[in-house]
């Protein structure tokens, strides 16, 4: 199991840790599915085996706007194990998708060894708080190449993928980022981000090549964001 990316093992009881692993439950589901809507109640928390998680709000007007991408090795529903109380999130598959996941109860029981168990899940839960903070400060940009900008420079640095141009690496979003993806994230249109995503590429901030977008330029593309917008 991949836990090593979303928990610092190094400090937790060994056996606790061992009945963490005996206890986890595999879960697999297609292209769209719903592992959670943001009022569930938060029974488990998950990690991501393979494929990618979308991390959304759903606003009373039907609204969704997309805060994260989780990639294969991280967790998610972290926010309402932690308080016991409900997701806040919703969370769905990007293709087809594998998790683990692990009784909430595992963190709350009352054992002599469990509180680095619960430190760990606080760290993730910090992690997760940053995150909603860079949403929260793009969403606010009144220009929509500036908050365009900001949501891939993020999400390009979350999932870290990169490739190698010329001898030389570029981080990119891969083909499971779509352009409606970034627009629910930045709070504009498919159309609208098309648009700008070609303009980049036509400055050479950006290329366009089988739907991954990489980062040329992400320095010019941070100086877009903090600009609001201008090239």
């Amino acid at each position: 199991m991949m836990l090593s990316r979303s928990f610092d093992v190094s400090g937790i009881d060994h056996e606790l840790k061992d009945l963490f692993l005996k206890q986890s439950t595999r879960t697999s589901y297609s292209d769209n599915g719903i592992i959670y809507l943001q009022e569930d109640s938060a029974e488990k928390l998950y990690l991501v085996v393979s494929g990618y998680v979308r991390l959304s709000y759903i606003m009373e007007n039907g609204t969704t706007i997309l805060y994260a991408i989780v990639p294969p090795g991280q967790s998610f529903g972290e926010l309402g194990v932690f308080h016991q109380s409900v997701y806040v999130d919703t969370a769905s598959a990007i293709g087809p998708v594998t998790v683990f996941s692990v009784r909430a109860s595992l963190f709350h029981a009352e054992t002599k060894h469990n509180s680095s168990f619960r430190n760990a899940l606080s760290a993730i839960v910090a992690d997760r708080y940053k995150t909603y903070i860079y949403v929260t400060k793009s969403l606010y940009f009144c220009n929509l190449s500036g908050r365009l900008a900001m949501s891939v420079l993020r999400l390009a640095q979350a999932l870290a993928q990169t490739t190698e141009i010329n001898g030389k690496k570029y981080l990119y979003l891969g083909a499971m980022v779509t352009q409606s993806d970034l627009g629910a994230m930045a709070r504009g249109s498919r159309g609208n981000v098309n648009r700008i995503l070609k303009a980049w590429e036509r400055e050479g901030l950006i290329m366009m090549q089988d739907r991954n977008i990489i980062l040329l330029q992400p320095n010019e593309l941070e100086l877009v964001a903090l600009r609001g917008g201008e090239l």
